[in-house]
């Protein structure tokens, strides 16, 4: 078998997976945040609309899609790049076959 190495990630890819984890980790805080708040007796001040809790509420709706589009963009972004590899590399030689 033929060692293969791995197209090295560019920056643009580091970058989105950065950002991505940030958004995920920044709204699994929020939610547990909420859920701390209203397990603690806390709901009706939350609901206030003051102070910091509108954004506790709002940054999980908006980051959560947020980080499911930059998932499927860093997707494509791989693909193509491998694509473009297999490409320059050029066809692949066919597997032997057995005879019988």
């Amino acid at each position: 078998m033929t060692q293969q190495t791995p197209p090295a990630t560019s920056r643009i890819q580091r970058v989105l997976s950065y950002i991505i984890a940030a958004l995920v980790v920044i709204s699994l805080v929020c939610i547990a945040a909420i859920l701390i708040g209203t397990a603690v007796g806390g709901f009706a001040a939350q609901g206030s609309g003051q102070g910091l809790w509108p954004a506790v509420f709002l940054l999980p709706l908006l980051a959560l899609p947020i980080a499911v589009v930059l998932m499927i963009v860093l997707f494509i972004i791989t693909a193509r790049q491998r694509t473009k590899a297999a490409k320059e590399a050029g066809p692949a030689a066919p597997p032997a076959k057995g005879k019988r």
